[in-house]
Order: C-alpha cells, then structure tokens, then sequence
C-alpha cells in the first residue's frame, strides 16, 4: 500500500469510544517533513498567534482600502485618469500571481521566514509608491507592494488554517474579517483625509509606520517548527520553470488587457504579442505543471476535485464583483456627485462595514448550524440584487440609495467570505501539503479575478466614456476645452458651464452603469457555481481528529 492510500485511509478511522462510531475527519499534514499536529496552537500561544496574524492582515488590507478614496487625486496628479485602473490592478495582480507560488514557497521554507520577506517587499514597495514621481514609477511601486502584499495574506491564511482543526476555521477566518472592518472603516477616511487636507503619500507612508510595530511583533511571536532539511533540499522542492511559467502566464495577459485601454487599438503589436506569449506560456504550464514537475505549483489531485473547482470559482467571483464595485462607486463619488477624496472615503464606509460584519456574524452562525453551501448560495442570491440596484444612481445625489445599495451589496459579499474555502478544504486531498496549496490557490484565484475584472471593467468604461463624450459633443454649447481629455483630467469638468457639465456627468454615469452590467453578470455567474458547491456540512469538533 503506497503512503497515499495510506494517508487517504486515516482519515476516516473509527473512534471506538464513539457510541455512533463517527469518522474522524484529518486535514493533510504540511509536506515539509513536519505533522499536522506540530502546528496546532491552544491556550495563550494561540491568541497571541492570531493577534499577530491580524495585525499582519491590516497592514495588507489597510492599503487596499486606503488608496480606495484617493484613485482620481492620484490619477489627476499625473494627468493619467486613463491608467486609474492600474492604481487597483498593479497591486492585485501580482497579488494573485504570486499567491500560488508563495503557498509552495511556504512548505519549503517555513511559513515564518517566507513572511518575513513578503512584508520587506511590502515595505520596500510602499517606500517607492510614496516619492514616485510619475505614474509609471507610481505602478512600479504597486506592482512590488502586491508581490509582497501576495506573501503576506497567503502566509496569514496558510498559518490561520494551519493552528486549528477545521471546526474551528469558520470563527478564526471571521476574526480575520474583523481585520478589515477597522481596515475599510479606517482606510476610506484616513485615505480621504490625506488626500483631501495633506498629501495621498502619506497614504504609503503609513504603511511604513505601521510596518515598524508590526514587523517585530510577528517576528518575535510567531515561532513554529521549522521544516525539516537542509537548505539546499528545500531548494530542490521549488520548480522554478513551473512558478516562472504560472506567474509568466498571467502577467501576459493582464498586460495585453491593460495596454489594449492605453493604447490607441487592441490591434497594437504590444497587445498582440502579450496575448499571443500570454497563451503560449499558458500552455506549456499547463503541460508542463501537470505532466513533467515533480513539485507542481498546482497539484493535479487539487484540480481534479470538482468540489474545489467550483468552490474556487464562486469565492473568486464573488470577491471580484466587490472589487470591481467598491472601484466604480468610488468614481462615481468623486467625478459625478463631485465628492471630495476624504468625503468619497466617508462614503464607501457602509459596503465596507457590511462585509466585514456580516461575514463575522456568517461565521459564527456557520458553526452553529455547520451549513456551508446555504449560506453561500443566499448571499449569492442577494448579490446579483444589490448589484442590479446600484444601476439606479445617477447623476442625482440620493443618500438614502447609495447606502443602502452599498449595504446590502457588503452583506452579500461577506457571506461568502468564508464559506467556498472551507468547503474546499473539506474536500482537499490528505496528500501532504494538500491543504496549503488549497489555501494559496483561493488566494490566487480572488486576487487573479479581482485584477483581470477590474481590468477588463477599465476598459469598458474607458471605451465606452469615449463614445458617450463623443455622441453628446454636438449638444456642448462650449468647445474651449478637448472633450478627450476630460478620459484624462477629469478635473478639467468643473471647467464645464452648468449645461455641458450636466451632459458630460451623464456619460459618464453611462459608461459607469456598464461597468456595473458587466459586474451584474460576473454575480451572476457567482450564483451559478454557488449552486453546485458541495453539500458536505462543517464537521462537529467530535468528528475532528486533531
């Protein structure tokens, strides 16, 4: 009998001191020479462990919402509103190119120490994002905080997933929740309130501060069992060519995206020849991930799992239609309603606050009930709602809308915060390292998502502005300033007299209401994957081997 089938067997031995006999359940061990018990934490070592792994999360998703309030500042500060996009996909990209890769990274070389180096990344990034003085300098600097950003939130869900037995996971993920509710509460405002009153720089500054305290609380808190081996053969576990040729494959293809939004056509050689040697390198790694690497990136028995497939895609989606949204409504604050950086913050407050509490609340009713899939498949069911309500604003402000649109879209997303991962582990084969490339691959996919939809959302709105500018030019009763460039400035609109103004906000509204159809349909396919998750329920803590 081989150690797979072995490893498989163990999971469902028999408790004889059970009256019922129930299964134990067993989540694989970490595939770095050490036990699934090593890393189980109780006691006073596990709420200083989680208190470390919070503040590790804030600093991530701090940055997220922070430059949320201040993308048009930004933007019009280098007179490049037509890359804004890029302010929210520079940082997402990588964050989901690289999540897989620093999950494999993690088994071969301790989840501390590879930490350790995705928040000096991190770091390092937010220094160059915040004396950057152009935009590409500025996307550059972006680009290094999400690799680092990438490494950080793979490592906090990798290590949340490792210390308790998946009966617990439901709360201990929904504390992590709580992480953002002080994230998206604070971030909008300290956001809004320094680009608005001092400078968006001190936007990235902060991190640094923040990095000061909570680099040497981790470090000095968190102390696991090292793997085992030496150097040199952990360095053979990590497949080069395969992580070189996933994180080549996206890169591509974002790029391809992107350029085709900057550049005059889609037809330029720079798209086309991203998207070609996008799809070529996206074919020899899957070829060679599957067929040739002895450690691959992406495990064959992950992907061949229906249950995480599906699971994948609906945690994806749904993360990528708040994303996407959370973009758009702040474009609309600031450029339709006229709202200042700090006031936008203010603003995007309720779908923030919505989230992060109903996905606590999610969690603590998942353990309670043990239902998963239910759950999930109600707040899919409320997203495409909220989504399709958010296409009522228009250039008329109405409060009452806009918060409460926001809230329900928050709810809808929080309640699948937690659900399709933890169906997903559930479901994740007992094969050493299992359940670490199962967590980074979540990661991956709501990172990819998010930066490929937010993209592709960027282009639309960019395309589409520039022929609703178009069709309302011949009803302009000034002509003083190019149209065109309003894609560009967009502070250029308040130069606008009453009447013209009022015809370029309603394109623009236009071209906002098509990035929401677009985000209604990816909520929709949300539901759909939702629909097909697994029926297992969460196991009972006497059905847990730990």
């Amino acid at each position: 009998m081989t150690e797979t089938e072995d490893n498989t067997e163990k999971q469902f031995e028999i408790d004889e001191s059970l009256p019922t006999k129930t299964p134990k359940f067993r989540e694989s061990d970490a595939g770095d020479g050490t036990r699934r018990e090593d890393h189980l934490l109780t006691g006073l070592r596990f709420y200083i462990c989680v208190i470390s792994l919070i503040l590790c999360m804030f600093l991530v998703a701090l940055d997220q919402m922070v430059t949320t309030a201040v993308l048009t500042v930004i933007a019009d500060q280098f007179h490049e509103f037509n890359k804004i996009t890029w302010i929210t996909a520079a940082f997402l990209m990588p964050m989901g190119c690289c999540a897989q890769v620093w999950g494999r990274l993690s088994i071969s070389f301790g989840r501390k120490w590879i930490m350790i180096s995705g928040m000096l990344l991190f770091e390092v990034g937010s220094l160059i994002t915040g004396v950057s003085n152009s935009m590409n300098m500025f996307i550059g600097g972006r680009a290094i905080q999400g690799i680092g950003a990438s490494c950080i939130q793979t490592c906090v869900m990798v290590i949340a997933n490792e210390i308790t037995t998946i009966d617990k996971k439901p709360i201990l993920i929904s504390c992590l929740g709580l992480t953002f509710v002080v994230a998206s509460v604070a971030g909008p405002a300290i956001g809004g309130a320094l680009g608005t009153y001092s400078s968006w720089r001190w936007c990235f500054y902060l991190n640094l501060c923040c990095g000061a305290i909570i680099f040497p609380f981790f470090m000095f808190t968190y102390n696991p069992k090292p793997p085992i081996g030496s150097f040199k053969e952990k360095l053979q576990t990590v497949d080069f060519i395969d992580s070189g040729l996933m994180i080549s494959t996206f890169v591509l293809l974002l790029l391809g995206i992107s350029f085709g939004q900057t550049e005059a056509s889609w037809k330029t050689a720079s798209v086309i020849c991203c998207f070609t040697l996008g799809g070529l390198t996206l074919i020899a790694f899957l070829i060679f991930n599957f067929k040739y690497s002895e450690n691959p990136v992406i495990p064959a028995n992950i992907v061949k799992k229906p249950a995480i497939v599906v699971s994948f895609f609906a945690f994806a989606f749904n993360y990528s239609v708040l994303v996407v949204m959370m973009q758009f409504t702040s474009i609309y604050f600031q450029n339709v309603l006229g709202n200042t950086a700090f006031h936008t913050g203010i603003s995007l407050i309720p779908v923030a606050v919505a989230t992060s509490l109903v996905a606590i609340a999610n969690g603590i009713l998942m353990r309670k009930t043990r239902l998963i899939k239910e759950l999930c498949v109600a707040g899919s069911i409320i997203l495409p709602i909220s989504v399709g309500l958010m296409l009522l604003l228009n250039v008329e402000k109405n409060v009452g809308n806009y918060i409460g649109f926001q809230i329900l879209l928050g709810a809808a997303t929080g309640m699948n915060f937690q659900g399709p991962m933890i169906s997903a582990l559930i479901a994740a084969p007992k094969d050493p390292g299992s359940t670490i490339l199962t967590t980074s691959l979540f990661n991956f996919g709501r990172s990819t998502g998010s930066a490929l939809f937010s993209l592709i959302a960027g282009a639309i709105y960019t395309e589409t502005l520039k022929s609703h500018i178009r069709n309302v030019g011949p009803q302009l009763q000034e002509h003083q300033i190019p149209l065109l460039d309003i894609i560009v400035r967009t502070d250029l609109i308040q130069e606008l007299s009453s009447h013209d103004k009022k015809l370029v906000l309603t394109a623009i509204m236009e071209s906002i209401h098509d990035v929401f159809w677009l985000a209604l349909a990816i909520a929709i396919t949300a539901l759909l994957f939702s629909i097909f998750m697994s029926n297992k329920k969460l196991p009972k803590s006497e059905e847990v081997e730990a």
